[in-house]
């Protein structure tokens, strides 16, 4: 053995297979090919180093890496590598495969790009092997195809390697020769951080058989941070060189998952251009794909990276897979800005996540372009009786309504399953109006790739003690203060979102045909978070011996007050503040509104928990 753990030819691993010569490396380890004892077999060996793992991720890593080496020992394919065991070897695990004396389709293609119905006719066989195995192992994904997965043999007989043992992988931000790190080959949501289902192997092949017949991959070739960043913006240019091949690749690189082909439908359309005549030239009108979204929320897990394997929450379908319908789940626990990630905006301007922007049901990004500003926001809600204005579709078990464009603002509802709305907002602050429904529609299909997988991801860590977020807004007014607004005096409290709100209100007799209807008396108290008392609140004042401030209404017949309650520290590590606001209006106007909006808000203040 060499120096910390390293391993040199002529080693035996677990006094059974003899080290011949290393044939390939990765980020996780390398792979050998190796003499088993014995029956003298030359078999193939991948060494998994979990010891660059943090400890505590090394046991989950190893039990993930057992449940996936089970299932690609599973796998009998002609076109995939048999997978023979896992063994242990000095702490570290090994994947024993069959060894494949054959060039990598990157070692084939160093001397130039291959023809298009070659291309095709080996692209055949590879979607062959994936749906094979996603019939056989329902939730089993490759997660790591490149050229260098595939070894073709004699008559371009190809084997596919990587179900669990990606034995010439480089990493997921690693590059190998000719451009063939991972990177260049990821499909546009998982180059963004989601967990990728089928679809994204079919991404994949796609821009395998791209970079074959183009002599480059869709991303291209060169630094790996550039190159992953082409990957995350998802604009596929169409290949030049692919002849009849071309179409059916710019399916297969679609920037929608569940746009793209299945693998037994790829395999179809592979198959037919293998057996036309060779073709030259351009490929057809394909056109130029920009991906307009990504995400959110699904780490890989490291042993991803080194096994080639991830399971997949459901079976691989016609489309995506099927998955139950999307939730919103525990509403005080559900986190908003999984479903807002900055980066898919980056291309509208400088952007920045604002996580403690308003209530605790909403997470917002600023976006900056030059003179000009907006935002983008995500807000959770109950849903209501009625879909809201707009243009219904239907997508992966939920509905989205696209709203018309309004005057400085745009909005997308998606409604969920269980009675609950995830709202997308696209608004101008200030400056010339970009195109806000394009940011809108970013940030629609960020949150629906999560939505999809399960409820909406949980907040990182529960509310500090004494935070707003843990009160009740319904239980802050008792029925006897509520009556002091005359016409509530039967009012019922209405929460609003998890309880960060409640409104109470009577309805108001309809008023005859063609007369304005009369004001009608409420009461609403609401959170809010911002670096203090915005100036625009009124005038300053105390509310119970906090810093608050009231604001009139212009009409006369309302006010709002709005009362300091603590002081925090936001997750960009600036200081912050939870703020109360009690909203009144009275049913006509009143000579001082803002009295009995301050005795109101003094009683709500007064049933605050203490600040710790």
């Amino acid at each position: 053995m060499g120096a910390e753990g390293t391993v040199e030819r002529g080693d035996l691993i677990v006094g059974r297979y003899r080290l011949d010569a290393e044939i390939g490396s990765g980020g996780m380890g390398e792979v050998w090919r190796a003499v088993e004892q014995g029956p003298n077999t030359t078999v193939a060996l991948k060494q998994v180093r979990l010891s660059r793992l943090a400890p505590d991720e090394r046991q989950r890593a190893r039990d993930r890496l057992r449940v996936e080496a089970g299932i690609a020992s599973s796998l009998d394919h002609p076109h995939l590598v048999p997978v023979h065991r896992l063994v242990e070897h000095e702490g570290e695990p090994w994947l024993v495969m069959e060894y494949v004396p054959a060039p990598n389709l990157d070692e084939l293609t160093a001397a130039g790009p291959l023809p298009p119905n070659r291309v095709a006719r080996i692209g055949a066989q590879v979607a062959e092997a994936l749906e094979y195995a996603y019939s056989a192992a329902p939730g089993v994904v490759h997660r790591a195809l490149t050229p260098r997965n595939l070894l073709i043999g004699e008559g371009d007989r190809v084997t596919l390697t990587g179900f669990g043992i990606s034995p010439i992988g480089t990493g997921a931000n690693g590059a190998g020769p000719n451009g063939s790190g991972v990177a260049a080959y990821l499909a546009p949501e998982v180059a963004n951080g989601l967990a990728g289902g089928p679809q994204a192997d079919v991404f994949s092949l796609g821009a395998t058989l791209y970079a074959a017949v183009e002599g480059r991959p869709p991303w291209g070739d060169g630094d790996p941070a550039q190159v992953r960043a082409a990957a995350m913006k998802g604009i596929v240019d169409p290949p030049r060189h692919a002849g009849r091949l071309g179409p059916v690749l710019m399916r297969m690189l679609q920037s929608r998952p569940r746009e793209r082909p299945t693998a037994a439908a790829a395999a179809r359309m592979l198959a037919e251009v293998a057996r036309s005549e060779p073709t030259t030239g351009r490929a057809g009108s394909t056109g130029r794909r920009r991906w307009p979204w990504v995400a959110a929320a699904a780490v890989v897990a490291v042993v991803v990276a080194a096994a080639g394997l991830v399971v997949w929450p459901g079976p691989a379908s016609e489309l995506i897979g099927a998955a139950p319908a999307p939730t919103l789940g525990d509403p005080a626990t559900a986190d908003p800005c999984s479903l807002l990630i900055p980066e898919p905006l980056d291309r509208f301007g400088e952007t920045t996540l604002e996580a403690d922007s308003g209530n605790y049901d909403r997470c917002d990004v600023v976006i900056d372009s030059g003179q000009d500003r907006f935002t983008a926001q995500v807000q959770l809600d109950q849903a209501g009786a009625q879909l809201p204005a707009g243009v219904p579709e239907e997508h992966d078990g939920l509905v989205i309504v696209r709203g018309a464009p309004g005057t400085g603002e745009c909005v997308r509802t998606l409604r969920l399953s269980d009675g609950h709305d995830v709202r997308v907002f696209a608004r101008l602050v200030r400056g010339a109006p970009p195109d806000l429904c394009a940011i809108a529609d970013v940030v629609t299909e960020t949150a629906l790739t999560v939505l999809v997988r399960g409820p909406v991801p949980r907040r990182e860590a529960p509310f500090e003690p004494g935070s707003l977020a843990v009160v009740d807004a319904c239980g802050l007014l008792d029925p006897a203060t509520v009556a002091t607004v005359p016409g509530l005096e039967t009012a019922e409290p209405d929460p609003s979102f998890a309880g960060w709100g409640c409104d109470w209100e009577l309805p108001a007799p309809p008023p005859p045909p063609g007369a304005v209807p009369p004001p009608a008396a409420s009461i609403e108290v609401t959170y809010d978070r911002n670096r203090g008392i915005s100036r625009n609140a009124g005038n300053p004042m105390k509310v119970a011996g906090r810093d608050a401030a009231s604001r009139p209404d212009e009409d006369g017949v309302g006010c709002d007050v709005t009362v300091r309650h603590r002081a925090y520290t936001d997750q960009r590590g600036y200081p912050s503040d939870e703020l109360l606001i009690v909203k009144v209006d009275h049913a006509s106007r009143v000579t001082n509104p803002c009295a009995r909006s301050v005795a109101i808000a003094t009683v709500a203040v007064e049933r605050l928990p203490a600040v710790p």
